[in-house]
């Protein structure tokens, strides 16, 4: 260990660093709208970033003055430390403070960049939005983070997005989806109904006779895909039967009325004791009269088809 005094001091001269170091990367948020996020856009972005001086180049000097050797290092760029020790002399090398490992030291500064070789700027640039993307998603925009030391070059500006996402529409991947509510009456008649999409009201037509949690889809108004904008995603809707808590008594009576042309498979909850109806007189048929009373039974049944469709119409227009 006690060879170390006897090292030849040459030995840690290093030459100047010639290798650019490259500057720092930025981050920027940007906050994006919802259909801004699907369809691309661009924003104006104001950032503060580090340039390279214009004045002095990066060097931090006075136009026309002259480096001098560093008097810590004596421009060797690193010092030497020897502490003793009970196994000897320990000498540690570390990088010489004063000159950063260079050698040499400005003389005179520059007005400018007070020999930083840097100054910060303000600056105003467009940064494209592609359509399709989410949330989390970051863009690169090269050269536009902070300036190198010494002329070196710049780093990166880097925007994270994050999307305002309305609440009644979902996304996942490139589909859209969202919940319908209709009435009992809608779903069994059918009915066609304005709906919210991307790409503004729509209509969605509801076969007669859909079931709760069907799943109504609309082709390629979803989400366009982030690599190829050409292929599109669709927009489902699942349907919610909304069923009343209460009706009123025409209601009730046409319901049961409804319900008697199902083969009477639901009975009647009427609380109240309707008046003893008066016996049929029964006469005598002649030929024929099934075949008339088969007649009359199909054209009560398209009277009560049609009752209901009436009545159908009835609550649409006093809920509208």
């Amino acid at each position: 260990m006690g060879g170390f005094s006897g090292m030849d001091q040459s030995a840690f001269r290093t030459s100047r660093r010639s290798t650019a170091i490259q500057g720092e990367d930025i981050r920027y948020d940007v906050i994006l709208g919802f259909t801004e996020a699907i369809f691309g856009t661009e924003k104006d972005i104001i950032l503060s970033h580090l340039e390279t001086c214009d004045t002095c180049g990066g060097s931090g000097s006075k136009a026309g003055s002259k480096m001098r050797i560093c008097s810590t290092c004596g421009g060797r760029g690193q010092v030497m430390r020897t502490e003793q020790t009970p196994f000897g002399l320990f000498s540690q090398v570390s990088i010489c403070p004063t000159c950063a490992g260079e050698g040499e030291v400005i003389s005179e500064y520059c007005r400018k960049c007070s020999g930083e070789g840097r100054i910060r700027v303000r600056k105003e640039i467009k940064v494209k939005i592609p359509p399709g993307v989410s949330k989390g998603s970051t863009l690169r925009v090269r050269g536009e983070g902070d300036a190198g030391p010494k002329g070196g070059p710049p780093g990166d500006l880097f925007v994270c997005l994050d999307i305002e996402e309305p609440s009644d529409i979902k996304r996942d991947g490139i589909n859209l989806y969202s919940t319908v509510s209709i009435s009992y009456l809608e779903a069994i008649l059918g009915t066609v109904m304005q709906v919210r999409t991307v790409d503004g009201t729509s209509d969605l037509r509801i076969p007669p006779g859909i079931q709760p949690g069907d799943v109504i889809v609309l082709a390629k108004q979803g989400v366009p895909s982030l690599n190829k904008p050409s292929i599109r995603g669709d927009h489902l809707f699942t349907v919610k039967v909304a069923i009343p808590k209460r009706i009123s008594g025409r209601e009730r009576e046409l319901l049961e009325e409804l319900a008697s042309l199902s083969n009477g498979r639901f009975a009647r909850t009427d609380t109240k004791p309707k008046p003893a109806q008066p016996k049929a007189i029964h006469q005598e048929k002649e030929v024929g009269a099934s075949q008339e009373d088969t007649s009359k039974s199909k054209e009560a049944e398209g009277d009560w088809l049609k009752k209901l469709t009436d009545f159908a119409g009835c609550i649409t227009s006093v809920e509208i």
